[in-house]
């Protein structure tokens, strides 16, 4: 198992090295270059750099939320005896696994289960087995900070679209009294004058939602794009479908729910501004 590779490609053999995008960038090497691993004892091992993998979090229990574009991948085979067991453990062997969940699993009942499992096998020889939760690294610790920010971001831009609506409609009908009340003098009930006012507003976000929704997409996976770039993380962006086109559909009822008090407006305009007008 390796880290998701942002370019190049992964480790294949004992001389290659894969960084992180920070750590290449702190050397001021390029893929292809070679790079010298001290291994102790006065020796040295030049390593050939085939990639940059966005690096995970690995660190002891409490230990500080490290980054995505720090650190390296190599193969173990170079690394000293005295390394592989500083402190000559008569156990030999990883000093952690990764263990994943089930999709449904209960996270909380499953590391209460871990917990279980490593007690009986903590002794002096291992130090203890301390089943650890997901560690962050310190980009995505730092975006959770920011909470519920986005959301109400999102709430307040579309608050806003839904007043400038209605006083684009109230406008609308005050502007267009005449032609409502040509309209009405025509034959055009107050149910048709309202219908009118409703289907302009219906209209106006339909226009908004064919245009706004592909340019949101588009705009929103480059946006990504270059916040995964700039973090060293992998930019798999995804498309809700069925969420945007709740939302669209969710934005042509509220368009005629707003619409209703100006198309109210619509239908009482009385027929004698026309002859007044006249």
């Amino acid at each position: 198992m390796q880290p998701p590779v942002l370019s190049g490609h992964g480790l294949e053999g004992p001389r290659q090295v894969v960084l992180g995008a920070l750590t290449l960038l702190s050397l001021h090497k390029h893929l292809g270059q070679s790079v010298t691993l001290g291994e102790g004892n006065g020796r040295s091992v030049r390593l050939t750099i085939v990639g940059t993998a966005t690096m995970p979090t690995l660190s002891d229990l409490g230990g500080q939320h490290l980054e995505m574009g720090q650190g390296a991948v190599l193969s173990a085979a170079l690394l000293p005896a005295a390394l592989k067991n500083p402190f000559q453990d008569r156990l030999r062997g990883p000093e952690g696994f990764f263990i994943q969940f089930r999709p449904g699993v209960n996270s909380q009942a499953a590391v209460r289960r871990l917990n279980r499992i490593a007690k009986p096998l903590s002794n002096t020889d291992n130090f203890g087995v301390y089943p650890a939760g997901v560690q962050r690294p310190a980009e995505i610790v730092d975006y959770r900070s920011m909470g519920t920010t986005p959301a109400i971001l999102g709430a307040s831009l579309g608050a806003g679209a839904v007043v400038a609506l209605g006083l684009t409609l109230l406008a609308s009908v005050r502007r267009r009294r005449r032609d409502l009340a040509l309209l009405k003098t025509l034959g055009f009930t107050r149910r048709q004058l309202g219908l009118t006012v409703a289907t302009q507003s219906t209209v106006a976000v339909a226009i908004g939602a064919v245009v706004g929704v592909p340019l949101g997409i588009v705009v929103g996976r480059v946006l990504w794009d270059l916040f995964a770039g700039g973090i060293n993380a992998v930019a798999q962006p995804t498309v809700p479908v069925v969420s945007i086109a709740l939302i669209a559909l969710g934005a042509l009822v509220l368009a005629n729910v707003v619409a209703a008090v100006p198309g109210r407006i619509a239908a009482r305009t009385p027929t004698a501004l026309l002859l007044r007008a006249e």
